[in-house]
Order: C-alpha cells, then structure tokens, then sequence
C-alpha cells in the first residue's frame, strides 16, 4: 500500500517524466504541493489508488524504458480518467480542465518556461531588457 508521502514522491517523478522538466524545476514553482492537492480533489480514491500503482509499478519494472510504458499504460485518454494528460496541462497551464487552479499556477506554468518568455501581465522582465537581444 502507498502512503501519502510516497504518493507526492510519485507525482514528483511522474510529472518529471510527462513534462521533460526536472525535480528541481517544477519544485522551483512552488506549485508542487498544490497541484498534487489539485489530483486528489478532482478524482476518486480508486482513480489515485490505481494510477499512483501503476506509476510505482512503470519506474520499478520498465528496466529504463519508462517512456514507453508511460504511452501505453498512462496516457491513452481513458487510462485513469485522463489523469496524465491533466497533470501535464495543469503544470504547463496551470489549468485543471477549463478551472484555472490559482492565480499563482498561471504565472508558474511552464508553458513560458518553455516558450522562453514571462506571462503576460506578471514576471515581467524588468526595465531596458528590451534593448537586450533575444536569446
């Protein structure tokens, strides 16, 4: 049986796999803690149960070829309600479905990050920046 605790080490590790950032990154968010509590109150105790068993069973039994066991064992649409696909929508969006999950989750997505650039509207990069050139 997973406790809470190894739980939250699982989402950590399997967000790490379906975004491509690293631990370090996505606990740089600030985010961690809510969107894990975001899983929980968006589905059933079974749903949890049985996703974070399979996630435990991918790292514990894919031999390093966890990629492929992701594919085919989380991500197919109706594996798990879509969890997968929306744990990689609320950290790169900081949406769960068409609910934005905080104000903080929006200015923490990595979809900017990722696209290089700052929110709109927050994180601004600061005065003269623009005289910079891109990178």
């Amino acid at each position: 049986m997973i406790n809470q605790n190894s739980e939250k080490e699982l989402f950590l590790k399997i967000s790490v796999a379906l975004t491509g950032f690293n631990e370090a990154e996505l606990e740089g968010t600030g985010m961690v803690d809510t969107y894990y509590q975001t899983i929980l109150e968006n589905n059933t105790t079974d749903v949890i149960t049985y996703f974070f068993r399979a996630v435990e069973t991918i790292f514990e039994d894919s031999n390093g070829d966890e990629e492929k066991a992701i594919e085919t064992v989380l991500m197919p649409a109706t594996a798990f309600n879509g969890l997968a696909q929306n744990i990689i929508n609320m950290w790169y969006l900081g949406n769960w479905g068409q609910n934005v999950v905080s104000g903080k989750a929006y200015t923490q997505g990595l979809v900017w990050d990722a696209a290089e650039t700052h929110p709109p509207g927050a994180k601004q990069p600061g005065y003269g920046t623009w005289s910079m050139p891109p990178l």
